[in-house]
């Protein structure tokens, strides 16, 4: 008799099927019901769950209960491991929000039956993206979002809650390209005028903008700097140890040059900061640490009311660069200053294009 070509399945309904199969000799046989595009799909999943049951016979007790782990211990096991590697409070959070959105939120309304990470397959990250993206109306995010979800479900597999194959199965999801940003392209007459407002408006604010526009140094970093990181020679300011646990890259960064302008600006925060005996060195009005997306918020209100265009902190960084590129500044200095790491960002903004540049190009090519 002529063997059927996909033993084990059978639909049940579009897009269900449900798979038998005996996990080894004189076991009982088991039957569950899986999403897939169609029956070969189907079948194929079934030869991965006999394969995954025979693994299961060979694992110990501890990891086996990892693998069906509840979800409140998997994400105790996660967060552990961010503070065991210092991530800054705001990872940890994005991680867990990403992280309840996909196995609670998402988990419960589509595939109330996979209770574990281990369950997750491609069909479940399809619906996934759709729900992320049309659903919750955030198709701006979903890069973003895969890359929380990447770095997830590789570090529960690190941990033993998932195997490989969910590892596997995320790989077919690549990233898409970064949308590119658009940056108003403002006179120094501008930026002038923009920080002579907001110096009268909030001086608290001014001190750190002024800092990220004169050094290129990103807003989180700048706003973690300590007053105990500042090198001194008699009453200047010579050198800031920007630590490795506040930056990006987790590199130390230090800023060893300091002018006299911002010099002053550093000393008038230290003195704040002596006076409030706060750690930070840059504080608000209330001598507490300055919050970054309310200086985003302001900074953003305040570009609009001045200048008629909104600008976050990161402009300034971006113009940082670009001005160090339009002075033919080297680039070594540039990332000495600004603590950057990476090369290939660097040349990005270099050849970043101005109207004034083009304009100098036809200008200089005329006969």
């Amino acid at each position: 008799m002529k063997m059927k070509r996909y033993t084990g399945v059978r639909q049940v309904e579009q897009g269900v099927y449900e798979i038998n199969y005996r996990p080894y000799m004189k076991a009982a046989r088991v039957f569950k019901r899986i999403r897939a595009c169609s029956m070969q799909e189907a079948y194929q999943k079934r030869a991965e769950e006999m394969v995954q049951a025979l693994k299961q016979q060979e694992m110990g007790p501890e990891e086996k209960s990892r693998l069906h782990a509840g979800l409140p211990e998997i994400w105790d096991s996660i967060h552990r491991s961010l503070l065991s590697e210092n991530r800054p409070k705001k990872t940890i959070q994005r991680y867990r929000k990403t992280f309840n959105r996909l196995l609670v939120e998402f988990r419960v309304k589509k595939f109330p039956e996979s209770q574990v990470p281990n369950r997750i397959s491609s069909p479940f990250m399809a619906e996934y993206k759709n729900y992320y993206c049309v659903d919750l109306n955030r198709q701006r995010g979903w890069r973003a979002e895969l890359i929380i979800i990447k770095a997830t479900i590789k570090r529960l597999q690190r941990l033993g809650y998932c195997d490989e194959k969910v590892v596997r199965v995320l790989s077919d999801f690549k990233r898409p390209k970064p949308a590119k940003k658009s940056y108003h392209d403002l006179t120094t007459t501008q930026i002038r005028e923009l920080f002579s407002f907001i110096k009268n408006d909030r001086p608290d604010y001014y001190k750190p903008l002024y800092f990220v526009a004169r050094t290129g140094r990103r807003i989180e970093e700048t706003l973690l700097i300590q007053r105990g990181d500042l090198s001194w020679e008699g009453i200047s300011p010579v050198r800031i140890n920007i630590r490795a646990e506040t930056t990006k890259t987790r590199e130390e960064a230090p800023l060893e040059t300091i002018d006299s302008e911002l010099a002053g600006l550093l000393q008038q925060a230290n003195r704040e900061g002596l006076k409030h005996k706060a750690a930070q060195l840059f504080l608000n009005r209330q001598g507490k640490k300055c919050s970054q997306t309310r200086i985003r918020d302001y900074l953003k209100a305040a570009s609009v009311k001045v200048l008629g265009v909104e600008i976050t902190p990161h402009y300034f960084r971006h113009r940082f660069f670009t001005e160090c590129g339009k002075n033919n500044i080297p680039m070594t200095d540039a990332m000495a200053i600004s603590g950057l790491k990476d090369t290939s960002v660097l040349t990005r903004y270099y050849s970043h294009s101005t109207a004034k540049g083009r304009a100098d190009v036809l200008e200089k090519t005329l006969f």
